[in-house]
Protein backbone atom coordinates (compact mmCIF):
# COMPACT_ATOMS: atom_id res chain seq x y z
CA UNK A 1 0.00 0.00 0.00
CA UNK A 2 0.92 3.25 -0.70
CA UNK A 3 3.45 4.98 2.08
CA UNK A 4 2.29 8.10 2.21
CA UNK A 5 -1.12 6.60 3.23
CA UNK A 6 0.07 4.85 5.97
CA UNK A 7 2.32 8.19 7.36
CA UNK A 8 -1.19 10.16 7.00
CA UNK A 9 -3.04 7.80 9.05
CA UNK A 10 -0.22 7.90 11.87
CA UNK A 11 -0.18 11.56 11.46
CA UNK A 12 -3.83 12.05 12.25
CA UNK A 13 -3.55 9.22 15.68
CA UNK A 14 -0.91 10.71 16.46
CA UNK A 15 -2.52 14.54 16.71
CA UNK A 16 -4.86 12.73 18.07
CA UNK A 17 -3.40 11.19 21.10
CA UNK A 18 -1.51 14.04 22.12
CA UNK A 19 -3.41 15.87 25.57
CA UNK A 20 -3.56 19.38 23.19
CA UNK A 21 -4.07 17.75 20.33
CA UNK A 22 -1.45 19.27 18.84
CA UNK A 23 2.38 18.28 17.71
CA UNK A 24 5.31 19.91 15.24
CA UNK A 25 6.68 17.92 12.09
CA UNK A 26 9.82 16.85 13.95
CA UNK A 27 7.78 15.05 17.21
CA UNK A 28 5.31 13.44 14.73
CA UNK A 29 8.57 12.28 12.34
CA UNK A 30 10.24 11.17 15.59
CA UNK A 31 6.95 8.96 16.95
CA UNK A 32 6.55 7.35 12.83
CA UNK A 33 10.50 7.25 12.21
CA UNK A 34 10.64 9.07 9.29
CA UNK A 35 11.81 12.88 7.85
CA UNK A 36 10.22 15.37 9.04
CA UNK A 37 10.37 16.77 5.07
CA UNK A 38 8.21 13.92 4.35
CA UNK A 39 5.86 14.65 6.72
CA UNK A 40 5.28 18.21 6.08
CA UNK A 41 4.61 16.93 2.87
CA UNK A 42 1.84 14.85 3.92
CA UNK A 43 0.58 17.27 6.55
CA UNK A 44 0.34 20.02 3.79
CA UNK A 45 -2.16 18.06 2.14
CA UNK A 46 -4.16 17.08 5.20
CA UNK A 47 -4.25 20.47 5.99
CA UNK A 48 -5.70 21.46 2.41
CA UNK A 49 -8.49 19.03 3.33
CA UNK A 50 -9.49 20.95 6.26
CA UNK A 51 -8.47 17.83 8.69
CA UNK A 52 -5.40 19.79 10.30
CA UNK A 53 -5.02 23.47 10.58
CA UNK A 54 -1.52 25.09 11.52
CA UNK A 55 -0.99 27.04 14.96
CA UNK A 56 1.64 29.62 14.55
CA UNK A 57 4.21 30.67 17.47
CA UNK A 58 6.84 29.00 19.46
CA UNK A 59 4.43 26.51 20.83
CA UNK A 60 2.62 26.08 17.84
CA UNK A 61 2.27 23.61 15.57
CA UNK A 62 0.10 21.00 13.75
CA UNK A 63 -4.12 20.93 15.51
CA UNK A 64 -6.32 17.73 15.03
CA UNK A 65 -9.37 19.57 13.21
CA UNK A 66 -11.70 16.34 12.40
CA UNK A 67 -13.35 13.73 14.90
CA UNK A 68 -11.17 9.87 13.60
CA UNK A 69 -15.10 8.71 13.61
CA UNK A 70 -15.85 11.58 10.90
CA UNK A 71 -12.89 10.19 8.83
CA UNK A 72 -13.18 6.97 7.00
CA UNK A 73 -9.99 5.49 5.45
CA UNK A 74 -11.58 5.47 1.84
CA UNK A 75 -11.21 9.50 2.29
CA UNK A 76 -7.18 9.32 3.36
CA UNK A 77 -7.15 6.59 0.56
CA UNK A 78 -8.30 8.96 -2.19
CA UNK A 79 -6.42 11.83 -1.17
CA UNK A 80 -2.97 9.87 -1.12
CA UNK A 81 -3.16 6.25 -2.83
CA UNK A 82 -5.97 6.55 -5.49
CA UNK A 83 -4.39 4.96 -8.39
CA UNK A 84 -1.94 3.31 -7.23
CA UNK A 85 -2.77 -0.06 -8.25
CA UNK A 86 -2.95 1.11 -11.59
CA UNK A 87 0.38 -0.57 -13.63
CA UNK A 88 1.93 1.53 -16.77
CA UNK A 89 1.90 -1.55 -19.44
CA UNK A 90 4.05 -1.15 -21.99
CA UNK A 91 3.20 -5.18 -23.32
CA UNK A 92 1.64 -4.11 -26.55
CA UNK A 93 -0.49 -1.51 -28.82
CA UNK A 94 -3.58 -1.39 -30.54
CA UNK A 95 -1.47 -1.33 -33.33
CA UNK A 96 0.38 -4.35 -32.98
CA UNK A 97 0.31 -7.34 -34.98
CA UNK A 98 -0.49 -9.84 -31.72
CA UNK A 99 -3.80 -9.38 -30.80
CA UNK A 100 -2.78 -10.78 -26.99
CA UNK A 101 -0.24 -8.30 -26.54
CA UNK A 102 -2.14 -5.41 -27.80
CA UNK A 103 -5.22 -6.02 -25.63
CA UNK A 104 -3.34 -6.84 -22.51
CA UNK A 105 -2.60 -2.99 -21.50
CA UNK A 106 -6.96 -2.49 -21.38
CA UNK A 107 -7.99 -5.43 -19.69
CA UNK A 108 -5.25 -5.47 -17.41
CA UNK A 109 -6.15 -1.65 -16.46
CA UNK A 110 -10.05 -2.66 -16.75
CA UNK A 111 -9.21 -5.47 -13.82
CA UNK A 112 -7.24 -3.22 -11.43
CA UNK A 113 -9.67 -0.58 -11.86
CA UNK A 114 -12.09 -2.92 -10.53
CA UNK A 115 -9.87 -4.51 -7.78
CA UNK A 116 -9.38 -0.69 -6.63
CA UNK A 117 -13.23 0.05 -5.95
CA UNK A 118 -13.36 -2.40 -4.06
CA UNK A 119 -10.28 -1.23 -2.43
CA UNK A 120 -11.85 2.14 -2.10
CA UNK A 121 -15.40 0.40 -1.08
CA UNK A 122 -13.97 -1.52 2.06
CA UNK A 123 -11.91 1.75 3.37
CA UNK A 124 -14.87 3.60 3.08
CA UNK A 125 -16.47 1.19 5.68
CA UNK A 126 -13.27 2.06 8.36
CA UNK A 127 -13.42 5.59 10.47
CA UNK A 128 -9.99 6.53 11.71
CA UNK A 129 -11.56 5.03 15.10
CA UNK A 130 -12.06 2.00 14.33
CA UNK A 131 -8.27 2.15 12.54
CA UNK A 132 -7.14 3.06 16.14
CA UNK A 133 -9.26 0.69 17.79
CA UNK A 134 -7.67 -1.98 16.13
CA UNK A 135 -4.50 -0.91 16.55
CA UNK A 136 -4.89 -1.37 20.27
CA UNK A 137 -6.30 -4.05 20.43
CA UNK A 138 -2.87 -5.31 18.43
CA UNK A 139 -0.61 -3.68 20.50
CA UNK A 140 -2.93 -5.75 23.23
CA UNK A 141 -2.19 -8.74 21.81
CA UNK A 142 1.97 -8.15 21.45
CA UNK A 143 1.78 -7.21 25.13
CA UNK A 144 -0.19 -10.59 25.97
CA UNK A 145 2.30 -12.19 23.97
CA UNK A 146 5.36 -10.73 25.53
CA UNK A 147 4.34 -11.64 29.03
CA UNK A 148 3.27 -15.17 27.83
CA UNK A 149 7.38 -15.22 26.58
CA UNK A 150 8.47 -13.49 29.69
CA UNK A 151 6.87 -16.22 32.24
CA UNK A 152 8.59 -18.99 30.34
CA UNK A 153 11.27 -20.61 32.60
CA UNK A 154 14.44 -21.60 30.15
CA UNK A 155 15.53 -19.99 26.63
CA UNK A 156 16.85 -22.38 23.94
CA UNK A 157 19.71 -21.37 22.17
CA UNK A 158 21.88 -22.96 18.77
CA UNK A 159 25.84 -22.46 19.41
CA UNK A 160 28.01 -22.59 16.33
CA UNK A 161 31.72 -23.29 16.80
CA UNK A 162 35.05 -24.32 15.05
CA UNK A 163 35.09 -28.25 14.76
CA UNK A 164 36.65 -30.69 12.16
CA UNK A 165 34.08 -32.45 10.09
CA UNK A 166 33.67 -35.47 12.01
CA UNK A 167 33.25 -33.51 15.32
CA UNK A 168 30.30 -31.60 16.75
CA UNK A 169 29.91 -28.27 15.79
CA UNK A 170 26.36 -27.48 16.17
CA UNK A 171 24.90 -27.59 19.84
CA UNK A 172 21.53 -26.88 20.84
CA UNK A 173 21.34 -25.69 24.68
CA UNK A 174 19.05 -24.43 27.59
CA UNK A 175 19.93 -21.55 29.72
CA UNK A 176 17.59 -22.06 32.73
CA UNK A 177 16.24 -17.73 33.57
CA UNK A 178 16.00 -18.48 36.99
CA UNK A 179 19.10 -19.62 38.23
CA UNK A 180 21.30 -18.84 34.79
CA UNK A 181 22.55 -22.43 34.67
CA UNK A 182 22.81 -23.87 31.22
CA UNK A 183 23.15 -27.49 29.68
CA UNK A 184 23.74 -28.56 26.07
CA UNK A 185 20.15 -30.86 24.68
CA UNK A 186 22.13 -32.23 21.75
CA UNK A 187 24.87 -32.24 19.32
CA UNK A 188 25.00 -32.32 15.84
CA UNK A 189 28.42 -33.26 13.70
CA UNK A 190 28.66 -33.63 9.43
CA UNK A 191 29.90 -29.91 8.85
CA UNK A 192 33.63 -28.54 9.16
CA UNK A 193 33.68 -25.34 10.94
CA UNK A 194 30.15 -24.06 11.24
CA UNK A 195 31.35 -20.81 12.95
CA UNK A 196 28.06 -18.69 12.53
CA UNK A 197 24.34 -20.02 12.17
CA UNK A 198 20.70 -18.20 11.76
CA UNK A 199 17.65 -19.66 11.28
CA UNK A 200 13.85 -18.43 10.29
CA UNK A 201 11.51 -16.69 12.10
CA UNK A 202 9.70 -19.74 13.88
CA UNK A 203 12.87 -21.41 14.48
CA UNK A 204 12.17 -24.00 12.24
CA UNK A 205 14.94 -23.99 9.61
CA UNK A 206 18.58 -23.18 10.53
CA UNK A 207 21.42 -22.43 8.33
CA UNK A 208 25.39 -22.92 8.76
CA UNK A 209 28.19 -21.60 7.16
CA UNK A 210 31.29 -24.08 6.67
CA UNK A 211 34.09 -21.84 7.22
CA UNK A 212 36.87 -22.77 5.05
CA UNK A 213 39.01 -22.51 1.78
CA UNK A 214 36.30 -23.87 -0.44
CA UNK A 215 33.16 -22.00 1.32
CA UNK A 216 29.95 -23.46 1.90
CA UNK A 217 26.58 -23.04 3.47
CA UNK A 218 24.20 -25.58 4.32
CA UNK A 219 20.27 -25.75 5.65
CA UNK A 220 18.64 -27.72 8.48
CA UNK A 221 14.82 -28.98 9.39
CA UNK A 222 14.94 -28.16 13.30
CA UNK A 223 12.47 -30.97 14.88
CA UNK A 224 10.09 -29.13 17.15
CA UNK A 225 9.25 -32.33 19.29
CA UNK A 226 13.32 -32.51 20.47
CA UNK A 227 14.93 -29.69 18.58
CA UNK A 228 17.46 -31.96 16.31
CA UNK A 229 18.72 -30.89 13.50
CA UNK A 230 18.39 -32.30 9.80
CA UNK A 231 20.33 -31.27 6.77
CA UNK A 232 17.72 -30.29 4.02
CA UNK A 233 20.44 -30.76 1.22
CA UNK A 234 23.97 -31.27 0.67
CA UNK A 235 26.04 -28.12 1.23
CA UNK A 236 26.06 -25.57 -1.49
CA UNK A 237 29.26 -23.55 -2.51
CA UNK A 238 29.47 -20.42 -2.22
CA UNK A 239 32.66 -19.97 -4.61
CA UNK A 240 34.28 -17.69 -2.10
CA UNK A 241 36.90 -18.05 0.37
CA UNK A 242 35.78 -18.71 4.31
CA UNK A 243 32.23 -17.70 5.00
CA UNK A 244 31.91 -16.07 7.76
CA UNK A 245 28.50 -14.09 8.12
CA UNK A 246 24.75 -15.07 6.86
CA UNK A 247 21.40 -13.52 7.10
CA UNK A 248 17.93 -14.55 6.06
CA UNK A 249 15.89 -11.63 3.68
CA UNK A 250 12.12 -12.67 4.31
CA UNK A 251 9.57 -11.91 2.73
CA UNK A 252 7.44 -13.26 -0.15
CA UNK A 253 10.84 -14.34 -1.86
CA UNK A 254 13.36 -15.14 0.80
CA UNK A 255 16.82 -15.89 -0.16
CA UNK A 256 20.22 -16.98 1.74
CA UNK A 257 22.85 -13.84 1.80
CA UNK A 258 26.30 -14.91 2.34
CA UNK A 259 29.29 -12.94 3.18
CA UNK A 260 32.70 -14.87 2.64
CA UNK A 261 35.50 -12.71 4.73
CA UNK A 262 39.02 -14.12 2.80
CA UNK A 263 38.04 -13.94 -0.89
CA UNK A 264 35.91 -10.75 -0.15
CA UNK A 265 32.94 -12.29 -2.07
CA UNK A 266 29.21 -12.01 -1.50
CA UNK A 267 26.05 -13.80 -2.77
CA UNK A 268 22.55 -14.94 -2.52
CA UNK A 269 20.93 -18.22 -2.03
CA UNK A 270 17.04 -18.69 -2.92
CA UNK A 271 15.08 -20.56 -0.19
CA UNK A 272 12.83 -23.49 -2.20
CA UNK A 273 9.53 -24.06 -0.40
CA UNK A 274 10.35 -26.19 2.65
CA UNK A 275 13.27 -24.05 3.43
CA UNK A 276 16.12 -25.67 1.80
CA UNK A 277 18.91 -23.98 -0.22
CA UNK A 278 18.53 -23.76 -3.91
CA UNK A 279 20.34 -22.19 -6.73
CA UNK A 280 22.82 -19.56 -6.08
CA UNK A 281 21.43 -16.06 -7.77
CA UNK A 282 24.27 -13.87 -6.96
CA UNK A 283 28.18 -13.55 -6.74
CA UNK A 284 30.24 -10.60 -6.42
CA UNK A 285 33.88 -9.85 -5.44
CA UNK A 286 34.82 -7.13 -3.75
CA UNK A 287 37.46 -5.39 -4.86
CA UNK A 288 40.31 -2.72 -2.96
CA UNK A 289 42.43 -2.18 -0.05
CA UNK A 290 43.25 0.04 2.95
CA UNK A 291 46.11 1.82 4.80
CA UNK A 292 46.40 -1.81 7.28
CA UNK A 293 48.94 -3.79 5.38
CA UNK A 294 48.51 -7.20 7.36
CA UNK A 295 44.65 -6.62 7.36
CA UNK A 296 43.52 -5.00 4.96
CA UNK A 297 45.76 -6.20 2.22
CA UNK A 298 42.70 -7.22 -0.21
CA UNK A 299 38.20 -6.84 -0.06
CA UNK A 300 37.06 -8.94 3.07
CA UNK A 301 33.39 -8.79 3.45
CA UNK A 302 32.76 -9.66 6.76
CA UNK A 303 29.03 -9.64 6.98
CA UNK A 304 25.69 -8.86 5.40
CA UNK A 305 22.83 -7.17 6.89
CA UNK A 306 19.40 -7.11 5.13
CA UNK A 307 17.02 -3.82 5.96
CA UNK A 308 13.67 -4.51 7.56
CA UNK A 309 12.10 -4.07 4.31
CA UNK A 310 13.99 -6.34 2.28
CA UNK A 311 14.87 -3.81 -0.46
CA UNK A 312 18.67 -3.39 0.46
CA UNK A 313 21.56 -5.25 1.93
CA UNK A 314 24.76 -3.57 3.94
CA UNK A 315 28.11 -5.46 3.84
CA UNK A 316 30.61 -4.37 6.32
CA UNK A 317 34.02 -5.09 4.69
CA UNK A 318 36.82 -5.01 6.34
CA UNK A 319 39.74 -4.58 4.05
CA UNK A 320 38.37 -1.55 2.22
CA UNK A 321 37.16 0.30 5.34
CA UNK A 322 33.45 0.42 3.61
CA UNK A 323 30.01 -0.21 3.98
CA UNK A 324 28.91 -1.17 0.66
CA UNK A 325 24.90 -1.02 0.27
CA UNK A 326 23.43 -3.39 -2.72
CA UNK A 327 19.37 -3.00 -3.83
CA UNK A 328 17.71 -6.82 -3.78
CA UNK A 329 16.40 -7.10 -7.14
CA UNK A 330 14.50 -10.96 -7.47
CA UNK A 331 17.92 -12.62 -5.72
CA UNK A 332 20.26 -10.17 -7.68
CA UNK A 333 22.45 -8.14 -5.54
CA UNK A 334 22.52 -4.67 -7.50
CA UNK A 335 25.30 -1.93 -6.24
CA UNK A 336 23.23 0.88 -4.26
CA UNK A 337 26.14 3.01 -2.85
CA UNK A 338 28.54 2.88 -0.40
CA UNK A 339 29.66 4.89 2.72
CA UNK A 340 33.43 5.18 3.70
CA UNK A 341 35.26 4.55 6.92
CA UNK A 342 38.52 6.42 8.26
CA UNK A 343 41.50 4.44 6.79
CA UNK A 344 42.21 1.07 9.21
CA UNK A 345 38.56 1.52 10.74
CA UNK A 346 38.09 -2.61 9.51
CA UNK A 347 34.06 -2.35 9.83
CA UNK A 348 32.97 -6.04 11.42
CA UNK A 349 29.39 -6.05 12.22
CA UNK A 350 26.29 -3.95 11.20
CA UNK A 351 22.90 -3.86 12.77
CA UNK A 352 20.08 -1.52 11.96
CA UNK A 353 18.08 0.17 14.61
CA UNK A 354 14.07 -1.14 15.33
CA UNK A 355 13.21 2.53 14.67
CA UNK A 356 15.05 2.39 11.17
CA UNK A 357 16.58 5.70 11.87
CA UNK A 358 19.65 5.04 13.35
CA UNK A 359 22.45 1.92 12.58
CA UNK A 360 25.64 0.68 14.40
CA UNK A 361 28.47 -1.17 13.42
CA UNK A 362 31.36 -2.52 15.85
CA UNK A 363 34.87 -2.09 14.30
CA UNK A 364 37.81 -4.61 13.94
CA UNK A 365 40.68 -2.71 13.63
CA UNK A 366 40.44 1.00 15.49
CA UNK A 367 38.70 -0.22 18.60
CA UNK A 368 35.50 1.97 18.27
CA UNK A 369 31.81 1.70 17.62
CA UNK A 370 30.65 3.64 15.05
CA UNK A 371 26.67 5.26 14.83
CA UNK A 372 24.86 6.08 11.60
CA UNK A 373 22.22 8.03 10.63
CA UNK A 374 19.62 5.53 8.04
CA UNK A 375 17.45 6.92 5.09
CA UNK A 376 15.43 3.86 4.68
CA UNK A 377 13.61 5.13 1.48
CA UNK A 378 16.74 5.52 -0.32
CA UNK A 379 18.90 3.33 1.36
CA UNK A 380 21.69 5.89 2.90
CA UNK A 381 23.73 5.40 5.83
CA UNK A 382 25.27 8.95 7.03
CA UNK A 383 28.46 8.27 10.08
CA UNK A 384 27.72 10.75 13.02
CA UNK A 385 29.72 9.05 15.50
CA UNK A 386 32.86 7.14 16.20
CA UNK A 387 32.74 6.24 20.30
CA UNK A 388 35.62 3.93 21.21
CA UNK A 389 34.78 0.29 22.69
CA UNK A 390 37.47 0.71 25.38
CA UNK A 391 37.83 2.36 28.47
CA UNK A 392 40.70 5.02 28.53
CA UNK A 393 42.76 3.05 30.77
CA UNK A 394 43.26 0.35 28.68
CA UNK A 395 46.51 -0.13 26.35
CA UNK A 396 46.66 -4.03 25.65
CA UNK A 397 45.53 -5.67 21.83
CA UNK A 398 42.16 -5.61 21.28
CA UNK A 399 39.94 -6.32 18.35
CA UNK A 400 36.14 -5.98 19.11
CA UNK A 401 33.28 -8.43 17.32
CA UNK A 402 30.00 -8.63 17.67
CA UNK A 403 26.74 -6.36 18.40
CA UNK A 404 23.63 -6.12 19.10
CA UNK A 405 20.65 -4.36 20.74
CA UNK A 406 18.41 -4.82 23.71
CA UNK A 407 15.10 -6.01 22.67
CA UNK A 408 13.67 -2.92 23.69
CA UNK A 409 16.12 -0.56 21.32
CA UNK A 410 17.23 1.24 24.10
CA UNK A 411 20.86 0.07 24.15
CA UNK A 412 23.31 -1.57 22.17
CA UNK A 413 26.17 -3.55 23.03
CA UNK A 414 29.54 -4.84 21.71
CA UNK A 415 31.93 -7.63 22.38
CA UNK A 416 35.75 -6.64 22.86
CA UNK A 417 38.12 -9.54 21.93
CA UNK A 418 41.44 -8.96 24.32
CA UNK A 419 39.89 -6.58 26.92
CA UNK A 420 37.47 -9.61 26.81
CA UNK A 421 34.37 -7.48 28.08
CA UNK A 422 30.87 -6.65 26.58
CA UNK A 423 30.71 -2.31 26.35
CA UNK A 424 26.98 -1.27 26.89
CA UNK A 425 25.99 2.05 25.32
CA UNK A 426 22.78 3.87 25.90
CA UNK A 427 21.47 4.84 22.56
CA UNK A 428 19.83 8.91 22.46
CA UNK A 429 16.29 8.40 20.92
CA UNK A 430 16.15 11.81 19.11
CA UNK A 431 20.07 11.63 17.67
CA UNK A 432 20.72 8.19 17.76
CA UNK A 433 24.38 9.40 19.46
CA UNK A 434 25.61 6.87 21.79
CA UNK A 435 26.91 7.81 25.50
CA UNK A 436 26.92 6.62 29.05
CA UNK A 437 29.33 3.40 28.82
CA UNK A 438 29.29 0.65 30.85
CA UNK A 439 32.39 -2.51 30.82
CA UNK A 440 31.38 -5.86 32.28
CA UNK A 441 34.16 -9.12 32.14
CA UNK A 442 32.87 -11.77 30.21
CA UNK A 443 34.39 -14.63 32.44
CA UNK A 444 36.21 -16.31 29.70
CA UNK A 445 39.05 -15.47 26.78
CA UNK A 446 37.84 -13.79 23.34
CA UNK A 447 34.14 -13.29 23.14
CA UNK A 448 33.49 -13.49 19.47
CA UNK A 449 29.96 -13.40 19.35
CA UNK A 450 26.93 -13.36 21.86
CA UNK A 451 23.20 -12.74 22.19
CA UNK A 452 21.19 -10.63 24.21
CA UNK A 453 17.71 -11.27 25.80
CA UNK A 454 15.23 -10.05 27.99
CA UNK A 455 17.09 -10.74 31.44
CA UNK A 456 20.57 -12.50 30.17
CA UNK A 457 23.18 -11.68 27.66
CA UNK A 458 25.02 -15.15 26.44
CA UNK A 459 28.77 -14.44 25.09
CA UNK A 460 30.59 -17.40 23.37
CA UNK A 461 34.34 -17.42 24.77
CA UNK A 462 36.25 -18.96 21.60
CA UNK A 463 39.72 -19.60 23.09
CA UNK A 464 38.43 -20.09 26.85
CA UNK A 465 35.96 -22.91 25.29
CA UNK A 466 32.64 -21.47 27.54
CA UNK A 467 29.57 -19.81 26.97
CA UNK A 468 28.81 -17.19 29.79
CA UNK A 469 25.48 -16.24 30.49
CA UNK A 470 25.61 -12.31 32.51
CA UNK A 471 22.28 -11.32 33.95
CA UNK A 472 21.20 -8.23 32.71
CA UNK A 473 18.49 -5.55 34.18
CA UNK A 474 15.93 -4.30 31.35
CA UNK A 475 15.46 -0.51 33.09
CA UNK A 476 19.53 0.01 32.78
CA UNK A 477 21.22 -2.29 30.36
CA UNK A 478 23.40 -3.07 32.89
CA UNK A 479 25.33 -7.06 33.08
CA UNK A 480 26.20 -8.85 35.75
CA UNK A 481 28.05 -12.09 36.48
CA UNK A 482 25.69 -14.96 36.72
CA UNK A 483 28.14 -17.03 37.77
CA UNK A 484 26.97 -20.04 35.32
CA UNK A 485 29.14 -21.46 32.37
CA UNK A 486 28.83 -23.99 29.81
CA UNK A 487 31.71 -25.89 28.30
CA UNK A 488 32.07 -25.68 24.56
CA UNK A 489 35.34 -26.20 22.41
CA UNK A 490 35.77 -22.91 20.65
CA UNK A 491 32.39 -21.60 20.40
CA UNK A 492 32.02 -18.47 17.74
CA UNK A 493 28.46 -18.22 16.94
CA UNK A 494 25.17 -17.98 19.66
CA UNK A 495 21.79 -17.38 17.92
CA UNK A 496 18.54 -17.65 20.66
CA UNK A 497 15.39 -19.75 19.24
CA UNK A 498 12.37 -17.72 19.31
CA UNK A 499 10.88 -17.17 22.75
CA UNK A 500 8.36 -19.74 22.35
CA UNK A 501 10.16 -22.51 21.20
CA UNK A 502 10.50 -25.11 23.53
CA UNK A 503 11.95 -28.36 23.22
CA UNK A 504 8.75 -30.88 22.78
CA UNK A 505 6.19 -28.27 22.11
CA UNK A 506 5.83 -26.83 18.37
CA UNK A 507 6.00 -23.13 17.93
CA UNK A 508 3.10 -21.13 17.40
CA UNK A 509 1.86 -21.33 13.74
CA UNK A 510 4.70 -23.94 12.72
CA UNK A 511 3.36 -26.44 10.44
Amino acid sequence: MNSELTVAVHCLLYLDSKEDRMANSEQIACSVATHPARVRKVLSLLRRHDLVTTKEGARGGYLLKCELSQVTLGDLYRIFAQGSLHPNWCSGSEHSSCNISSNIPAVMNQIYSGAEKQVEMFFDRLPLSEVKQMLDEFEKEKEEKSVSKEAGPNWHFFVGSYADRGEPGIYLCELQRDTGEMRVIHETAGLTNPSFVTFDAKGMRLYAVSEQTEGQVAGFAVDPKDGKLTMLHSERATHGADPCHLALKCGRDPFLLVANYSSGHVNAFALEADGSLGEMTALICHEGSSVNQERQESAHAHSIVPSHDGRFAFVSDLGTDQIVIYRLECGRLVKHGVTHLPPGTGPRHFVLHPSERFAYGMNELNNTMTAYTFDPVEGRLEAIQHVSSLPDDFRGENYPADIHFSPDGRYVYGSNRGHDSIVRFRIDRHTGRLEDPEWTSVGGSWPRNFAVLDDYVLVANQYSGNIVALRRDPESGSLTPAEHSLSISKPSCIEPLPADFAVGKQPAGSM
